[in-house]
């Protein structure tokens, strides 16, 4: 039998070939025992780290949705509250006011702009292997919001009572610094601190109020009219008006008269619908000398109409008034940059304001009946020119039951003369010219009263026939209505989202109480003296404006 060599025969001999290679393999015989410790190591550190980063990843995350919700809260343009403490309550409530780095919060007259920003802090569990205690990272929020537009009325009262205790100039006095509180912030251009943005368009109409509202001819040749008047520009609204905001400016709205209710005077001195330039209504203007030229020019006089002012003043609100302001900027009474106003509600991005003061209550208004305008009257008249360039006018008064009508003896009387007192079978004068005026004539040379006691009442001293021709042309809407009215119109510009303000001047509690109903809230209405209606003015303003810039 052939014996087996041992293994170690089978190997290399030294010095063969293989020798070394197999010495090599035996001394490294361990080195893949210690790679494989080192990738371990660098796997464990590799998941160390994901879990250290999904640490702060969940921690940044929690930090990002508390600011996003602060900044959105701070940002409401109807929050009340300073911006920056509402951001920094949020992040307290949630635990995080150390990681709280900066808030900015900027704001405008349209505008609130809040960015804040915060750090999170977190200390390593694995990465600090290598050197890394904590992972730091940042996060920000910002957000904005803007009204782009602003449109305001400034409902003013300047009945006859305005001109007692110097109201109507601390009223002056106070509209102006309105003005000037909102057009002085009109356009405000970039945001200081967080960006930049064009500033707010604003417009400001002034509605004048006392017995009526006068809109100007302007304004009155896009409404349909019904006993259309030259002489006036002021509109008689039936009640059913006063539950809308909105105008309808193809359905007919009757023409005020030209009268004077209040005098007994030729030629009239109060008409119902005044004239003077300063009392008609000026529409969507940002002319801040315009809008202080016209606050100037403002005298007292008159009865006392909120409902009508209040009326007015949220149909310049409405977008129903939009072909108005079209013609108007056609004619180059509002600037074109207020075409497409007043906004309607697709149009999100815009305040409406209506600021009503008064310094009384609702009193009588007075309208002319059918049939005492341009019908025929039963006075005829004739103008006379002197020498010296002067006139006046002789009046005649028609009986219809001719006869001797004084008692002398005289017959065929069917004439009276007023500026005589007596009979006559003739036209005062006996001017041929003499013509029938109409009534519309009639109440431009003479008042109401001043017709009913000349004209009539001293033929015969009768009483009732004064008050016949008192009673007859006038129809009269009593305190009582127009307190009924001015609720109804003044919720209706509620109901559309207008943010109405109320100033009682010196009034009573009775009508502070009608005022601060018509208000947005109590803390919409302002009950004032003296000077104070300044202060209440300032703060209405500061009010649309409350949005400002944050130290």
């Amino acid at each position: 039998m052939r014996q087996t060599e041992p293994l170690r025969e089978s190997c290399a001999r030294p010095g063969t070939p293989g020798t070394a290679a197999l010495l090599f393999a035996r001394a490294e015989s361990g080195s893949m025992v210690i790679l494989g410790l080192f990738l371990m190591m660098a796997l464990l550190l590799i998941g160390g780290i994901s879990v250290d980063l999904m640490r702060v990843e969940y921690e940044r995350l929690r930090m990002q949705a508390v600011l996003d919700s602060a900044v959105l809260a701070a940002t409401d343009l109807d929050q009340v509250l300073d911006p920056e403490a509402v951001v920094r309550d949020y992040v307290a409530k949630a635990d995080l006011a150390g990681e709280l780095t900066q808030v900015q919060a900027v704001s405008a007259l349209d505008a609130r702009d809040v960015a804040a920003s915060g750090t999170i802090s977190m200390p390593t569990m694995f990465v600090r292997a290598i050197g890394f205690d904590t992972l730091d990272v940042g996060v920000r929020s910002r957000a904005r919001e803007a009204i782009g537009n602003i449109e305001v009325s400034l409902v003013l009262d300047v009945s006859g009572s305005m001109d007692n205790y110097g109201r109507l100039t601390n009223m002056k006095l106070a509209a102006k610094e309105f003005v000037q509180t909102l057009m002085g912030n009109a356009v405000v251009g970039a945001l200081p601190v967080l960006g930049s943005g064009s500033g707010p368009q604003v417009s400001i109409s002034i509605v004048p109020y006392a017995t009526q509202v006068a809109a100007g001819a302007d304004m009155l040749s896009q409404f349909t009219l019904e006993r259309a008047n030259p002489d006036t520009t002021c509109l008689d609204f039936p009640a059913a008006s006063f539950s809308t905001t909105t105008v309808d400016l193809a359905t007919p709205y009757v023409q005020t008269g030209s009268f004077d209710p209040f005098t007994r005077s030729a030629p009239p001195r109060i008409p119902v619908c005044r004239t003077d330039a300063a009392f008609r209504i000026t529409p969507l203007s940002n002319s801040q000398t315009a809008l202080n030229a016209q606050i100037d020019a403002l005298t007292a006089s008159g009865n006392t109409s909120i409902d009508l002012g209040v009326k007015w003043g949220a149909a310049l609100l409405d977008p129903t008034m939009q072909p108005v302001v079209r013609s108007l900027i056609a004619d180059g009474k509002v600037d074109p940059i207020f075409d497409g106003r007043p906004h309607g509600p697709e149009n999100r991005n815009t305040m409406k304001v209506l600021v009503v003061m008064t310094d009384g209550e609702n009193t009588r208004q007075y309208q002319l009946n059918p049939g005492y305008d341009e019908e025929l009257s039963d006075v005829w008249g004739v103008r006379e020119v002197s020498l010296w360039g002067g006139e006046r006018w002789k009046y005649s008064v028609r009986s219809t039951e001719p006869g001797d009508r004084d008692g002398d003896g005289r017959s065929n009387e069917e004439w009276y003369i007023p500026r005589t007192d007596r009979w006559s079978r003739n036209i005062d004068g006996g001017n041929a010219n003499a013509v029938q005026l109409t009534y519309r004539q009639l109440w431009k040379l003479m008042s109401v009263s001043y017709n009913a006691y000349n004209n009539w009442y001293r033929q015969t001293n009768s009483a009732s026939l004064y008050y016949e021709w008192i009673n007859g042309p006038l129809q009269r809407i009593e305190a009582a209505e127009k307190d009924a009215r001015l609720s109804s119109i003044c919720r209706a510009a509620k109901d559309k989202g207008i943010l109405v303000f109320g100033i009682g001047f010196e009034i009573t509690a009775e009508n502070a109480r009608i005022m601060r109903d018509c208000a947005s809230s109590e803390n919409h209405y302002y009950d004032v003296e003296g000077l104070q209606i300044v202060t209440a003015f300032s703060s209405i303003a500061r009010t649309i404006n409350q949005l400002r810039l944050v130290q």
